[in-house]
């Protein structure tokens, strides 16, 4: 059916394929990617809150058409998980939110589908908010209007995948662009190609001097063993920031634990460059693993420990990386870190150490580092703000258990 709802005589896009994006992907090409998810030829997207919705032309979308799913998500801001179904003329609209994720947003036909619908995600906990018709009677449900939950204030609308109509316009400008350079300067280029048929004649001192220049510089770069000396690399030469790397892992671990019928997770943990979720079995299959991993989630691996225990991986985008070393002395840091968790009442590990490096010939070099091991509720991206000022930050593991809603954070302070 047509995934489109009227409110107020404006047509709103329902039935959108909603996924998290990473910071600093391009959110068209990002789109264009999930589009052979979503049925159609003509595909449109829109970008909301870190993640992108798509949905096609076959579905009732056109361009410039405002997000259902996003209006509501923005009256009801306060709640970072809700679950709503809403009476329209064309039927009942369902929206899910977990964690700030949008992960259910659909028009039902019918009342019984869309009740039974909103009955299984009921079941899930720590629902913020619940709405559904009054005639329902829901626990713990209240009955709110679709016409004052969606006011039009989002402004979130829907654009096409395929930037054809773009691409042609810049290859205009570029042809026109070089036929407009060769013209103004085309009697210069013409005297450089030929002048009264002689070729001009090449400056040997200057080539002389600069190959012994490069003779020079190759010679101070070999050491007293008459080889190559490669500089050490140190591990604060390639640190990313932290406010990236924090969001990075808490989009891909959010992206991982989704909500797979007829399993639970057990915790989601994001490592250097892979993040992975583990999966116990209740009463769901493995085939169920697989085809929600093919329609939900793309780019994951499935890893079948056994029948009953499964872990998602999936590779992280790579953040750019500078060299970052704090000029914090050790035993102050040490002491700071340890006062601000007792501030917060939290518990913490916080214990300096010496990391060795091995460079090339048997030569070594040594920094001094502070380590963190913390449990905590605050999220990735609160948990990096307690270190803001040490600047050379490596987030190297951060691990989301389920059964006790708690994050484990491992910290590296590389200071002077």
């Amino acid at each position: 059916m047509q995934q489109v709802i009227t409110i107020e005589r404006k047509k709103y896009a329902t039935g959108l394929f909603w996924q998290p994006v990473g910071l600093g992907v391009n959110a068209r090409v990002f789109a264009n990617k999930l589009s052979k998810n979503v049925p159609g030829r003509i595909k449109y997207f829109t970008d909301f809150r870190g993640m992108i919705g798509i949905g096609s032309m076959s579905m009732g979308h056109n361009r410039r058409m405002p997000s259902a799913a996003a209006e509501v998500v923005e009256a009801f801001s306060e709640y970072n998980s809700f679950l709503a179904a809403f009476s329209v003329k064309q039927g009942i609209y369902l929206v899910a939110v977990r964690n700030n994720i949008i992960i259910a947003d659909k028009l039902y036909g019918g009342e019984d589908e869309a009740k039974q619908a909103y009955e299984e995600f009921a079941a899930l906990p720590d629902w913020g908010l619940l709405v559904s018709p009054a005639a329902w009677l829901a626990p713990r449900a209240e009955e709110k209007l679709i016409n004052e939950t969606v006011t039009g204030e989002a402004k979130q609308s829907m654009h096409p995948v395929s930037n054809l109509g773009g691409w042609i316009l810049s290859i205009l400008l570029i042809i026109i662009f070089l036929v407009g350079a060769i013209y103004m300067f085309r009697a210069p280029m013409l005297r450089m190609i030929k002048i009264n048929g002689k070729s001009e004649k090449f400056d040997v001192e200057a080539i002389e001097n600069y190959k012994r220049r490069l003779a020079e510089q190759d010679r101070m770069l070999v050491d007293t063993t008459g080889r190559a000396a490669k500089p050490i690399e140190m591990p604060f030469d390639a640190l990313p920031d932290m406010h990236d790397r924090a969001n990075l892992c808490y989009a891909a671990i959010i992206h991982l634990m989704q909500v797979v019928p007829g399993w639970n997770q057990s915790y989601a943990e994001c490592g250097e460059g892979v993040a992975t979720a583990q999966l116990h079995r209740t009463f769901g299959t493995i085939i169920d693993v697989y085809d929600f991993v093919a329609t939900r989630m793309p780019g994951v691996e499935v890893i079948e420990n056994s029948d009953s225990d499964i872990v998602l991986s999936m590779q992280l985008q790579s953040i750019p990386t500078e060299s970052r070393l704090s000029d914090f002395p050790i035993d102050a840091a040490v002491r700071n870190i340890n006062s601000t968790f007792q501030l917060m009442g939290a518990a913490v590990d916080v214990r300096p150490a010496i990391e060795t490096v091995a460079g090339p010939n048997g030569s070594t070099e040594s920094v001094n580092v502070v380590l963190v091991s913390a449990v905590s509720k605050l999220t990735p991206d609160e948990f990096v703000k307690i270190f803001e000022d040490y600047y050379a930050v490596a987030l190297t593991s951060i691990r989301w258990t389920a059964r006790d809603r708690t994050w484990n954070y491992e910290v590296k302070i590389y200071v002077k």
